[in-house]
């Protein structure tokens, strides 16, 4: 018996898959002081199982979704579990620090399969608003995981050291790969015999690039998500060296402030089918560059306090809650054929604006929250600016054309 289309538990399946990547990350980067000594290397090369992660993420987001274009969503999730499962194996039982990079770079390249193909199934089943309704109900499960994962994370450190928390993601891919195998049907009503043929799949990526739909609401997801990969990058720098709150608090902080993200998911489930896709855009839109700018106030004028960072960032969360499902459907929504290949390029571009960023804040830290604060402000200024310049001069009948 499959789920159907409509079930609150097909909502939790999907927004649980979404949430592998937090799980996956964040459970074990408590444990990277511990990784470096048991290994007796540097910190350098431990910060190798994150970069090769990403390297192994950004791949992956290119290639699961043109599959899922040519064989269906589930087999090619299923695969893309089962290979998370192997790697998250391997990574328990690394005997050497370059072994773990390698499973860490395997374990991201299959997990990554989870959220390209569980936007895709969304767009499968449902168009525009009822889309980005769905998304924002499936962010309120995947935004238990940045709360829960360091919780769980420290938790299996303190008790049984750093491979425990491979213990934990490798029994969490079994069960979401089970329930996936056993429940999740296929959403793809037909599929493309020819997707993953070159020349193809070179055309099909054109013509997405050239879309000025596809373009301009991804760009306004990437800034967007621009804006937390640059608070992510820093904040554990800001709050631990600079505001000097105590590191047994700091899940607290991160916690406090994630609250913000999952608030918005629920007001974003309620009012897009009010206000529709566009109306609710907006309003995030212009949430993310406020609460942007006065966190940059804060910082730049000197008023460095945990209040002047959580605020803000709660801020920002919640109007990246409200305008993330949107922006993903709007940009979805008009390629119901090659919806796996679109949530593929919409995802690596998402990911180079992140690590960018978040380059940019690790090389602009002085010390200060300012190097945070103002990629976070310039994310949602970009966002505003790509929304006014772009989607906002596209006429709305050609927003919601649908392309073969």
């Amino acid at each position: 018996m499959k789920i159907h289309r409509d079930s609150r538990l097909l909502v939790v399946l999907l927004g649980a898959l979404t949430a592998v990547g937090p799980f996956t990350t964040d459970t074990y980067i408590p444990g990277m002081p511990s990784i470096r000594d048991e290994y007796g290397v540097s910190m350098t090369a431990v910060q190798l199982t994150l970069s090769m992660a990403m390297l192994g993420g950004a791949i992956g987001q290119l290639f699961h979704g043109p599959l899922s274009d040519r064989f269906g969503r589930r087999p090619v999730l299923i695969g893309g579990m089962a290979l998370y499962v192997v790697a998250s194996t391997a990574c328990l039982f690394a005997a050497s620090i370059d072994q773990l990079i390698a499973a860490r770079f395997f374990q991201v390249f299959g997990s990554i399969s989870a959220p390209v193909l569980a936007r895709a199934m969304v767009r499968d089943l449902h168009e525009r608003e009822a889309a980005a309704r769905m998304l924002a109900l499936m962010g309120i499960v995947n935004g238990l995981g940045p709360i829960l994962a360091p919780i769980i994370g420290g938790l299996l450190l303190s008790q049984f050291g750093w491979r425990a928390s491979f213990v934990f993601v490798t029994a969490y891919g079994v069960v979401l790969g089970t329930l996936t195998f056993a429940f999740l049907g296929e959403s793809v009503s037909s599929i493309d015999p020819h997707a993953i043929r070159a020349a193809r799949l070179a055309r099909t990526f054109g013509q997405l690039i050239r879309n000025r739909t596809f373009l301009g609401y991804t760009l306004i997801n990437c800034f967007l998500y621009g804006g937390l990969g640059a608070y992510l990058s820093g904040v554990s720098f800001v709050v631990l060296r600079v505001l000097e709150v105590p590191p047994h608090l700091y899940g607290l902080v991160f916690g406090a402030i994630m609250l913000g993200n999952i608030s918005g998911y629920v007001m974003s489930s309620r009012i897009v089918l009010r206000l529709g896709l566009d109306g609710t855009l907006t309003w995030g839109i212009v949430g993310a560059a406020l609460a942007g700018a006065l966190l940059a106030g804060f910082a730049w004028f000197g008023v460095h306090h945990v209040a002047t960072l959580v605020g803000p960032m709660m801020a920002y969360m919640f109007s990246l809650a409200l305008a993330g499902p949107q922006a993903i459907a709007g940009a979805l929504t008009p390629f119901p054929r090659a919806a796996g290949t679109a949530s593929s390029l919409m995802g690596f571009f998402q990911s180079l604006t992140s690590a960018a960023v978040g380059m940019g804040v690790a090389f602009g830290f002085d010390g200060t929250p300012r190097a945070l604060a103002s990629f976070v402000c310039l994310m949602g200024v970009c966002a505003m600016l790509a929304h006014l310049g772009l989607v906002r001069r596209i006429p709305p009948e050609e927003r919601q054309r649908v392309h073969s």
